[in-house]
């Protein structure tokens, strides 16, 4: 699946897969996603996490925007660790909406972050 989302092509999140009932994908880390201690943004957790939870979600073909969203963060992420990866699971489609559950890890399969994202279909 190709996907033509403006926002996450400008953060340079790329796509590395899916199917109907989920996505995965992954974003370079940079010195200029960081906070003032040197830790990526919550901004940038959340957004690779829309960008994967949407790509499962329009995986079938459906336009969707998001709804609402629920992050928990475990630990945080440098630059040293190059890559933030994004995995996300359908765990419902209906009709109006869809629900993502979506982790994000770090090359180590570490868990550093996961949430779940509603989105309804357009």
């Amino acid at each position: 699946m190709k996907e033509e989302y403006p926002f996450a092509a400008k953060l340079e999140i790329e796509y590395l897969g899916s199917d109907p009932m989920r996505a995965r994908g992954r974003i370079r880390v940079t010195e200029d996603m960081t906070d003032m201690l040197g830790h990526v943004t919550g901004g940038i957790y959340n957004s690779l996490a829309d960008a994967i939870g949407g790509a499962a979600a329009r995986a079938t073909g459906d336009m969707y925007v998001t709804q609402n969203c629920n992050m928990q963060f475990y630990q945080s992420t440098e630059p040293s660790d190059e890559y933030l990866y994004a995995e996300a699971e359908i765990r419902h489609r209906g009709s109006r909406t869809c629900i993502a559950a979506v982790e994000l890890k770090h090359e180590d399969g570490t868990v550093v972050s996961d949430g779940q994202f509603s989105y309804s279909k357009i």
